[in-house]
């Protein structure tokens, strides 16, 4: 989860304020002290697991009710997660039993049980938050009276199942065993059993007479071993002087690398801005020089332009052309269908269809003769009399008369018809048929308007063909003018086509071609005028060229980590600088006491070890004394003591085991996430030392013969007694961090930082800051602090406390 917002209402010396953190997972906040930064990480401990109020012990906090007096106590804060949004709240007034604090959450807006928060985070304790999540000047002062061991332990078990409970039960199990035997008490039950076997030994001695040679050389005994401890303290003390002489004979290196480096260091006069102007003069005059093109050769315009109006003018009489053949073939068609069909609904008009107008006159003439000769009166044939008379024979016996003017009407008919045939005349039909080849009975009047419009069409057919011809001819005249053979005008169009483009390309070309002109002219006027602001830079800076300007740069930075080591050094040396330019560098006097203190300390152990040889002898010869009936009741008595003795010295000792098994499972719990831990660790200090250190070697097993260590990056292995107390601090740093990362998958709130920095010289902050940016890549970070610069490296706009916070 990501913390968004951070809300007050009252808090120690804060009264409705709010903090809007920005995007991102890296966020300063910058200000003085008491400011309140410290104030601000209680309030997100506080408001997560509770308030510290008075009665309430919590690791690094105090009580901090509203200095204004003002209630409720508390305020809000607001994390965004993958479910949306969570808005915890915690508020406590005067008069509320519960000294936590009442707490609501809120997703997405809606209210829902507190435990869905807290099962996000494994619900841990404000213990365990505090211990892995926050790093300020009290962890720092834990770090620094911890014991090697100590340090160990207490990273080594982090996040291990459970680890906190059963630590808590390994010290019961140890309280428990204090609590039946104190080195230094009388009351616990082996203490009192001890003093009995006391009491008894020395009535077996009383009885017995060779109990007073045991009690004798048992004396003599504890009398070698008050002398053996004496001599162990001197032997500590000798060891103490000798590793303070040690250490100064370290620091003589570093004060000789201090001295070295003051001769080194030479002024640069030097101006960023006027050095950074420069930088950017040339790189726009690099960024211009890249922007100039090659002028490439375009054709004359006045060429193209002609070019241009002849493919116009070949487009537009294509246009015509085609707009021409499309409607004179339309019309022929139209044309040959109405001749068809003229032809097709008037009979025999084929058959005149190709005289000309004067002959089909003359065969309208022609016509109207043969019909002049076929309208002469004409005879009835003789039969018809006959058939009349036949009638009137019918009738006689019904109508006689009737009956005789019939047949009389039939015999005068049949006479004149006999007698009555006119004269045969010249057969104009035929002829007129045999002349024009159509039957004399058509009507040649119904074919003179069919005719006449036959006549024109044809005409106007045959016009239009002349026509059509004179277009085709132009199209293969065009096609020849590009070219081409035929008169396709599908190839002529895209002939044209071709053309067009090729006119279009050069005229991209042209237009291409003037604006590179146009734009490196104006290219060369700028780099002219830039070149002349870096030539005045130069020249004010005193330098040739921009070689010469970044050598310079490179001379200053040189001296600034020149002046950083001076300052680190000092920082190292402390006190002993004073000491040493007051009092010179006499190295070989060192040397000489550190010989005396070596000679000094081989002879106290010899004599321990003489010691402990004769402690040896008289406890074998106290063994030989043991053989009286009194000294064997006494005994009885004894070993009725040593049996109470025993049985509570196992009690004792099972309490112990039950610590070691338990430290044991917290082992065996952290092999499965340690070494992952470890490798992210040794990546972590790589960083903070700057590459100076790469690898953490931690035994099994604490031992003086096996301590832990660190690998250097000429690969030496060095004990972590032998690291600076700040290299310590960051191999501290870089474990704690490590468990921390380790876990985000299952506890992913965010780690407080509240000037755990302030022992750290320049470039320790350096690599500090270049592993917080890392961290951040998947952890959300806040820090804390009163330096600037590290909040502006940290952040890019810290958080920075108002002055009425800084009044408070």
């Amino acid at each position: 989860m990501r913390l968004k917002q951070i809300q007050i209402y009252n808090f120690g010396q804060f009264s409705q304020e709010t903090f809007d953190l920005p995007d991102g997972n890296l966020a300063a906040f910058f200000g003085g002290n008491e400011a309140g930064k410290s104030t601000t990480v209680a309030f997100i401990k506080q408001i997560l697991f509770g308030f510290n109020l008075k009665n309430t012990s919590s690791v690094f906090f105090e009580d901090y009710e509203p200095l204004t007096k003002s209630y409720p106590m508390g305020g809000q804060l607001v994390f965004t997660s993958d479910e949306g949004e969570y808005v915890l709240e915690r508020t406590w007034s005067r008069g509320d039993k519960s000294k936590t604090g009442a707490v609501k959450v809120l997703l997405n807006g809606q209210e829902v049980p507190v435990s869905l928060f807290y099962d996000q985070i494994q619900n841990i304790d404000g213990s365990f938050y505090a211990e892995s999540f926050i790093f300020n000047e009290d962890l720092l002062r834990q770090v620094s009276s911890l014991s090697e061991g100590e340090i160990l332990e207490n990273i080594y078990y982090l996040g291990a199942a459970q680890s906190s409970q059963l630590l808590a039960i390994r010290a019961d199990f140890d309280k428990e065993a204090k609590d039946l035997f104190k080195p230094s008490g009388k009351k616990a039950p082996v203490n009192q059993d001890l003093l009995k076997l006391a009491e008894q030994r020395d009535k077996v001695a009383a009885d017995g007479q060779e109990f007073d040679a045991y009690q004798q050389l048992e004396g003599q005994r504890l009398a070698e071993e008050q002398a053996a401890k004496k001599l162990e303290k001197e032997v500590q003390e000798i060891s103490s002087q000798l590793s303070k002489l040690e250490k100064q004979l370290e620091q003589v290196q570093n004060y000789q690398t201090y001295l070295d480096l003051k001769k080194q260091v030479s002024p640069v006069a030097f101006d960023q801005e006027l050095y950074q102007r420069a930088l950017e003069l040339n790189a726009q005059i690099k960024a211009l020089k890249a922007a100039i093109k090659e002028e490439k050769a375009a054709v004359d315009p006045a060429l193209l332009a002609k070019r241009k109006d002849q493919v116009r003018a070949w487009r537009q009489e294509l246009g015509q052309i085609s707009q021409s053949l499309e409607m004179l073939k339309q019309q022929v068609k139209q044309l040959e269908e109405k001749q068809a069909s003229l032809l097709e609904l008037t009979p025999h008009l084929e058959q005149v269809a190709d005289l000309s107008m004067d002959q089909f006159q003359q065969m309208q003439a022609d016509w109207e003769e043969s019909q002049k000769a076929e309208a002469a009166p004409k005879t009835l044939p003789p039969y018809v009399g006959l058939i009349v008379a036949v009638i009137g024979l019918a009738l006689i016996g019904q109508n006689r008369i009737l009956a005789i003017l019939l047949i009389l009407a039939g015999a005068a008919l049949a006479a004149y018809a006999y007698f009555k045939k006119p004269a045969k005349g010249p057969d104009k039909a035929g002829a007129f048929k045999e002349k024009y080849g159509i039957d004399a009975s058509v009507k040649v009047d119904s074919l003179l308007a069919p005719y006449r419009d036959l006549a024109i069409n044809r005409r106007d057919l045959a016009n239009s063909q002349a026509e059509l011809a004179q277009k085709e001819k132009q199209a293969a005249d065009l096609a020849r003018q590009l070219g081409l053979d035929g008169s396709d005008l599908t190839a002529v169009s895209q002939q044209l086509g071709r053309l067009e483009a090729q006119v279009e390309a050069e005229s991209a070309a042209l237009r291409a071609s003037q604006e590179v002109k146009a734009a490196n002219l104006n290219y060369q006027k700028q780099i002219s005028a830039l070149t002349e602001q870096l030539l005045a830079i130069y020249q004010t800076a005193g330098v040739e060229n921009l070689t010469a300007y970044q050598a310079l740069a490179q001379k200053l930075q040189e001296q600034k980590a020149l002046s950083a080591q001076i300052t680190a050094l000092k920082n190292n040396l402390g006190d002993q600088l004073a000491a040493f330019e007051e009092n010179g560098l006499d190295l070989s006097k060192l040397l000489g006491q550190k010989q005396e203190l070596e000679k000094e300390l081989a002879d106290k152990q010899r004599a321990v070890s003489v010691l402990q040889q004769e402690m040896a002898n008289l406890l074998a010869e106290e063994k030989r004394y043991a053989s009286s009936s009194q000294v064997a009741e006494d005994k009885q008595t004894l070993a009725e003591i040593a049996d109470s003795f025993r049985r509570d010295s196992q009690d004792y000792l099972a309490s112990l085991l039950a610590g070691e098994v338990i430290g044991r499972t917290l082992d065996l719990a952290s092999n499965d996430r340690f070494p992952k831990m470890l490798k992210l660790a040794q990546d972590y200090l790589e960083i903070l030392t700057g590459g100076r250190y790469r690898e953490i070697l931690l035994p099994a097993k604490l031992s003086k013969k096996t301590p832990l260590k660190v690998v250097r990056k000429d690969k030496k292995k060095i004990p972590l007694a032998y690291l600076s107390r700040g290299t310590q601090e960051q191999l501290y740093f870089a474990l704690k961090l490590a468990f921390v990362m380790q876990i985000k998958d299952k506890i992913d709130l965010p780690v407080l930082i509240d000037d755990s920095f302030v022992n750290f010289d320049g470039p320790r902050t350096g690599y500090i800051v270049d592993m917080l940016k890392k961290m951040s890549e998947d952890k959300q970070i806040l820090v804390f602090t009163a330096r600037e610069d590290l909040a502006e490296a940290v952040s890019a706009a810290p958080i920075r406390y108002r002055k009425k916070e800084q009044d408070a």
